[in-house]
């Protein structure tokens, strides 16, 4: 006989789950307390569910299995909802344990009572409350289940505290194995068959494909069809960017150029990528409900394919295992069309790294300074997290991604996410270089887990885009209602003595002639480190200043 909480740790065991994010609470004792006598999960103690969550989540993508987060009741688990919503809009696999009240509790308004298959459930694959210890090990397995097959994504397992100390008999710990989906010989024949019929066929790789093997079948089948790839949003690292095969990040806003050359393909063959409207650039490429080429979808859950916009062939298929099988029906030679095209994509992409702008403005640096000086000094195989905010389009024009330097961002646009990213990338990866870029409004939300950071040993570094302002929101104000400012302007603290204070090194940068400086002593420091950069504010994206918008909206008023 053993309790429950220590079936629980035997079925983690059981899915090769080595560490889990936490914030503890009293709801779920006996889990912390099985934890305690397991030296095979590492229990990392976080400052804030949301930290704990977003943790998990970037541990997911590192690792390929699903990140796995714990929280306590009520409180706990509405502060961890940012990771739920993320896990969701990105396709991660993530299963958030959360403390519940005591059975005989429930529906009687109890202490931080919460029922979450209500708060949960449009966010959620499943979400199950487990009231039977008899059935603990079979609901967690089917938990892990939901979190990793078809679409990944978040599932909710709610604990309520008196039923983790009933007994149950016998090791109880298995997995359940996902389910293979393929494309059949005859779909693989008739995508070759589009490709071989089309002058500019393109690639759309997305995030199902971010592992080893994805990445290798992605390189591999694009190389042997000569087809260029164009990455979806939040995933540049997918093909090495100086690879004569990649056309481009359809990121946020993707710069008139980029969205220009790729428009005129004949073919699109989208690969582990929902097509949501960032990639597709408010749905307009491909179009919804009707694209304007053919296309090819290929993903492992049917109700993603075509149930939006026509697609010509729907294949519900592994995205690793689709390309891999493609590759066989390759042809002998490429088509010089083909090659051709991919040159001049390719072209383009490159040519939206070049900046020649000033490094400084007015008002402070100019963000492209301290990106473009990353480039130049980070490794190969470092790992980039980046926060959300208007500074991220410079990290994604300017930095080389791919060809082992790894982007870890989240295409949901939630602020928050890169401290907790880079803290867990730097606990999985800890000889790795690990840089954070996150603005002085995402650092405000969860830069307290640089004290996780400090407390477990490893050492990323933060680099804050300091411009006083939630700079996103500031850009949309000055489009829509020029030089009207409301809300947006922040005071910060001194982002380099707060560091200090927390343990870290604190690097200050006021001008672009100290970047390269900077940068360097946070690399050689071997100590988490925060360079805090007064970045201008006039220089607001990496497209427009706040003068050109303001001249661009009075000019159709």
């Amino acid at each position: 006989m053993q309790r429950a909480a220590d079936v629980l740790i035997e079925v983690l065991k059981a899915h090769e789950i080595d560490r889990v994010f936490c914030v503890p609470g009293e709801s779920y004792l006996n889990v912390l307390d099985a934890l305690a006598d397991y030296v095979g999960i590492d229990v990392v103690t976080c400052r804030h569910e949301g930290g704990a969550g977003f943790m998990a989540i970037a541990d997911a993508r590192l690792t390929g299995r699903a990140g796995v987060a714990m929280v306590s009741r009520g409180p706990g688990a509405m502060n961890a909802a940012i990771a739920v919503h993320t896990a969701q809009q990105d396709a991660v696999p993530l299963v958030l344990f959360v403390g519940q009240v005591e059975r005989a509790h429930r529906h009687m308004a109890a202490f931080q009572e919460v029922d979450y298959g209500q708060v949960f459930g449009s966010m959620a694959k499943w979400v199950i409350e487990v009231n039977d210890a008899d059935q603990l090990a079979d609901r967690v397995a089917s938990a892990f289940h939901y979190a990793c097959s078809g679409t990944p994504g978040p599932v909710i397992v709610a604990l309520p505290e008196d039923m983790l100390e009933d007994m149950v008999e016998g090791e109880r710990g298995y997995r359940l194995p996902l389910p293979a989906a393929a494309a059949s010989d005859s779909s693989l024949k008739q995508v070759a068959s589009m490709i071989a019929k089309a002058r500019r066929p393109l690639i759309i790789a997305g995030g199902l494909l971010k592992n080893e093997e994805g990445q290798r079948a992605l390189q591999s089948a694009a190389e042997a069809f000569g087809i260029p790839v164009a990455t979806a949003v939040r995933h540049a690292d997918l093909l090495a960017n100086d690879h004569p095969l990649f056309a481009g990040h359809l990121a946020y806003g993707a710069p008139a150029a980029l969205a220009q050359a790729v428009g005129q393909a004949d073919l699109v063959i989208a690969v582990g990528t929902r097509l949501g409207d960032v990639t597709t650039q408010g749905y307009v490429f491909p179009a919804a409900p009707h694209p304007a080429q053919p296309l090819v979808h290929v993903w492992p859950d049917a109700s993603a394919l075509g149930a939006l916009r026509k697609t010509d062939a729907g294949l519900v298929a592994d995205p690793d295992t689709f390309l891999m099988d493609l590759r066989k029906f390759a042809p002998a030679s490429r088509d010089p069309d083909h090659e051709a095209w991919s040159r001049k994509l390719h072209q383009v992409a490159q040519s939206l790294a070049d900046w020649h702008g000033p490094g400084d403005a007015e008002d402070g640096v100019v963000f492209s300074s301290v990106v473009q000086a990353a480039n130049r000094l980070l490794a190969d195989d470092a790992i980039i997290t980046i926060d959300a905010g208007n500074f991220g389009g410079w990290v994604q024009r300017l930095l080389r991604f791919g060809g082992g330097r790894k982007m870890v961002a989240p295409s949901s646009g939630a602020m928050g996410y890169g401290v907790p990213a880079a803290v867990a990338a730097s606990l999985r990866y800890p000889e790795r270089q690990v840089v954070c870029f996150v603005g002085d409004g995402g650092f405000m939300m969860t830069g307290n887990e640089l004290a996780t950071a400090i407390q477990y040993g490893v050492n990323p570094i933060l680099v804050i885009s300091d411009n006083s302002a939630y700079g996103t929101i500031r850009m949309h104000q000055e489009k829509h209602f020029p030089e009207r400012v409301s809300a947006t302007g922040l005071r910060n603290p001194d982002f380099a003595a707060l560091a200090r204070d927390f343990g870290a090194l604190g690097i200050s940068v006021n001008d672009s002639s100290q970047v390269d400086e900077a940068l360097r002593t946070a690399l050689a420091a071997r100590q988490p480190t925060v360079v805090s950069v007064r970045t201008s504010l006039q220089y607001i994206s990496a497209s427009a200043t706040i003068e050109k918008l303001r001249e661009r909206a009075n000019s159709t008023r």
